[in-house]
């Protein structure tokens, strides 16, 4: 068996047995708007960074910019590529902040981060 075929091996194992311990869920960062049921609510990026270490990573995320006073979602996307395997693609995502400056950073470190995806 060459190594390439071992490897392919061994990431399907580790995705399939990762499959069955984390439920699929999609990840609402915002300090003040409501979301609905099928979204799980964080409202500041330590909350977020926790939920997603016990829980695996969102499929999707919804994104605001500002989190309350000294608080932003690029701090959460920072801890995320910090825990980052560097083979999972980022989550699908978007931004629905109204801060055109915060909103404009958040998808180029996105785009970015999908760029050196191998």
């Amino acid at each position: 068996m060459g190594g390439e075929t071992v490897y392919t091996l061994l990431l399907w194992k580790r995705i399939t047995t990762s499959r069955k311990k984390i439920k699929l869920y999609k990840l609402w960062l915002d300090d003040e708007r409501p979301a609905n049921k099928d979204w799980v609510v964080c409202r500041s990026s330590q909350e977020a960074i926790e939920y997603v270490k016990t829980h695996g990573w969102p499929v999707y995320m919804s994104l605001d910019h500002d989190l309350g006073i000294n608080d932003t979602t690029m701090v959460f996307l920072k801890a995320l590529m910090d825990m980052w395997d560097g083979l999972t693609p980022p989550p699908e995502y978007k931004v629905h902040s109204a801060n055109p400056v915060g909103k404009l950073n958040i998808i180029s470190y996105m785009e970015s981060w999908k760029k050196i995806v191998p």
